[in-house]
């Protein structure tokens, strides 16, 4: 898991940055970190609606591949990981 929370670093960072992002996808982005936070905390827990988190993570990435590169860069590294970790 630490590769993942290394991710959720990381997309955190370029969200950062993201300055002119549409608070809508921002909101979204950090609801669902924010979830994936607490799925982390809960060892041994399988997470309800993972898909459901997939699926709006990859739709957000795609939306902002022209315009934030780096943060859809950072939300499909986070999504390899999360496959990685069986999430």
């Amino acid at each position: 898991m630490s590769d993942l929370r290394q991710k959720l670093l990381t997309l955190r960072d370029e969200l950062g940055k993201a300055h002119q992002l549409d608070p809508n996808d921002r909101a979204m982005l950090e609801t669902v970190m924010s979830d994936i936070g607490r799925i982390l905390h809960q060892q041994g827990t399988e997470p309800a609606g993972d898909e459901e988190h997939s699926d709006k993570l990859e739709g957000v990435a795609v939306k902002l591949e022209a315009g934030h590169p780096g943060v859809a860069s950072a939300i499909r590294s986070v999504l390899d990981a999360l496959g990685k970790a069986g999430i």
